[in-house]
């Protein structure tokens, strides 16, 4: 006997259709079990999809996908949909190199519309899609499902405002689940909250309504003054939906997103609305699985688990994250600097700051997802003695660069940014990757950059970096661990500014690596010394100002150089140190091992590099290659 009975019989949409609507119930339980039993074997994003489980089903059974559009926010819970459009046998894979996304991606199948990484976009495409649909002729849907906080990001509020104002045909489902990763914060995170409390309201507006119609006299006229008197009403009565009605939306709701006969009969209604309409629906992350109920937070992301009793593998005592070292150093400068602030865009968890958080709630501002605000607000602490650090994802970063630029860099304000996520992310994929920051940060006036090698550098940076007013200035990392047993957290390497780490000495050729390509670039040295090549090799730890003096003296001293820099080749350290060597120096340049300017997929970090040859044996190997071309006959430095 099938395990999935139901889900057995589906692989597209129109198989799920071919259902009895009594049956949906079965078709999501299936659904759900399916994917504990997938992920508690392979991990992925967890809590989020249970959550959309009976609106999913709700979706594709109401409307034409994928003829009638479909776009998701966020895309991190859209594992169900995945299921449901033919993906259902490669689950497996998902997050893993050269397998299924964990966002939407329109390469896979032509029921994702956009690749999807970043928050609160769905309404502004809908749109998009929705007019361009008006402008061909044509007549399908246009849905968009924001969640997740999303709602609240700026870009969400400006569609809906231009969508209100233009009033297409379009449907947006808010799926409200009281969370983005962590906890919502702020005031519209509230105002829904007060919404689900507010049912007495419908009930009260019916009465009202009622007894104006008994009245003499005045009820033939009443239709056309409505919508006065319930603007009149609203002033003593919360309305629901006020703040998407003021925008021009036609609001429904709240209503259980897990009932899943109830979703697709309010979807059967709305669809025929004229207009912009905004369905409410309230759902669980985490539905069906009770430890991802009780802890949404913990099983927003898993490893593999043991699905009886969902624990998952203990981590390794002596590793710590690096970002939870951002977050207990800060906890620590913040014991004796109480003018220390900690912001973050709704990455509280992600950028290791629960620990401060706990112990400093005043010293913490969660911005939520508004990086363009949070980038701002932090320049202006700066104006009043405060010492901001900005911690951020590389990725999203990339979303305030205005402020970045007008609001900090060219006012030269001091800000601490510290960029998480620098580099290969690895599973998250090409939205997430962090391969640009060092390009447009080098290009900005006033702005300096340190770029750490090792756990131990990160602390040691931060300290240096509370006391520095010079400038706004940058420190970056990627998603690594440091050996917890040999972190030094209370007695920081003093860091002298602009200074340069020379590990090794040789004739032949001077390697500069830039931040966590050190291990890298310490077994390529290693290799091409067995080859009889003699490698200078640079730590790069101060990108800018850059040593100019004491790496052109190297220069002098060697026959070539390359560089290693784990970013996209043209948005990367490499382009700025080509302008900063003198150009007498350029004509020892051999080439910089970076990434090529493509969408880097998701995978292993270790299966990335490999796949672009930037190995440690790969790189050697080029190297060795090169030199062996550019002596061209003399060969004495190249020994095999």
């Amino acid at each position: 006997m099938s395990l999935y009975p139901f889900l057995d019989r589906i692989q597209f949409p129109e198989d799920l259709r071919k259902y009895n609507e009594t049956e949906l119930p079965a078709v999501c339980k299936d659904l759900r079990e399916f994917i504990i039993d997938t992920l508690s074997d392979v991990g992925g994003h967890f809590a989020s999809n249970l959550g959309v489980v009976e609106l999913t089903v709700a979706l594709h059974y109401v409307f034409n996908t994928p003829v009638d559009r479909l776009i998701w926010d966020v895309g991190h819970q859209t594992y169900p949909h995945k299921i449901l459009t033919g993906r259902k046998d490669q689950l497996t894979s998902v997050r893993k190199w050269q397998g299924l996304s964990g966002f939407p991606k329109r390469e896979e199948s032509v029921y994702d519309l956009y690749n999807t990484g970043h928050a609160g976009t769905s309404i502004s495409q809908a749109l998009g899609e929705a007019c361009a649909r008006d402008l061909m002729g044509k007549n399908h849907k246009v849905i968009a499902v924001i969640g997740d906080a999303s709602i609240a990001t700026g870009m969400a509020l400006e569609a809906m405002n231009h969508g209100g104002h233009i009033k297409p045909d379009m449907l947006v489902i808010l799926n409200d689940n009281y969370m983005s990763i962590s906890k919502n914060v702020g005031s519209i995170s509230n105002y829904l909250n007060n919404i689900i409390s507010s049912q007495i309201y419908n009930r009260w507006k019916a009465v009202f309504y009622n007894f104006l119609k008994w009245l003499p006299l005045i009820g033939p006229a009443l239709e056309s003054v409505a919508h006065k008197m319930e603007s009149s009403f609203k002033h003593f009565m919360l309305r629901p939906g006020g703040l998407f009605e003021d925008l021009g939306f036609t609001y429904f709701g709240p209503i259980d997103g897990h009932d899943v006969r109830r979703v697709v009969q309010m979807l059967q209604n709305v669809k025929k609305i004229k207009g912009p309409v905004l369905l409410h629906v309230l759902t669980q992350k985490g539905k069906g699985y009770k430890p991802a109920e009780a802890d949404p937070i913990k099983y927003h992301g898993v490893t593999p688990f043991n699905k009886s009793d969902g624990k998952m593998a203990s981590a390794d005592a002596s590793k710590i994250g690096l970002s939870k070292i951002v977050g207990k150093t800060l906890s620590i400068l913040a014991e004796t600097h109480k003018n220390i602030a900690v912001i973050t865009p709704a990455m509280i968890e992600g950028s290791g700051l629960r620990e401060f958080q706990e112990k400093f709630p005043q010293n913490t501002f969660d911005a939520g997802i508004a990086e363009q605000h949070s980038v701002a607000f932090a320049g202006a602490m700066t104006d009043v003695g405060v010492t901001p650090f900005m911690c951020i994802y590389s990725t999203f970063l990339t979303r305030a660069m205005d402020q970045l630029v007008e609001d900090v860099s060219l006012m030269n304000l001091p800000v601490r940014f510290v960029i998480d996520r620098a580099g290969i992310v690895g599973p998250d994929g090409e939205t997430h990757q962090g391969l640009s920051d060092l390009g447009y940060l080098a290009g900005l006036p006033n702005m300096d950059i340190i770029v750490p090698s090792s756990a131990q550098d990160i602390i040691d940076s931060l300290y240096f970096m509370n006391g520095y007013k010079d400038a706004p200035i940058a420190i970056r990392f990627p998603k690594e661990n440091g050996d917890l047993n040999t972190l030094q957290f209370t007695n920081p390497s003093p860091i002298q500014k602009a200074s340069t780490r020379v590990l090794s000495k040789g004739k032949d050729l001077l390697v500069l690596s830039v931040g966590f390509m050190l291990n890298l670039a310490k077994t390529s040295c290693e290799i091409l010394k067995e080859k009889g090549i003699e490698v200078t090799l640079v730590d790069l730890f101060w990108l800018r100002p850059f040593d100019k003096s004491t790496i052109e003296a190297l220069l002098d001293e060697v026959n070539h150089f390359v560089i290693l820099d784990e970013s996209y080749i043209h948005a990367g350290a490499s382009g700025f140190l080509l302008n900063e060597i003198s150009p007498k120096y350029l004509k020892k340049y051999l080439k910089t091992y970076a990434l090529p300017p493509e969408p880097i997929h998701h995978g292993e970090r270790s299966q990335i590099l490999a796949h672009y040859k930037l190995d440690a044996k790969s790189i050697a190997e080029d190297i060795h290659l090169h030199l062996e071309n550019s002596f061209q006959g003399d060969k004495s430095s190249v020994r095999k």
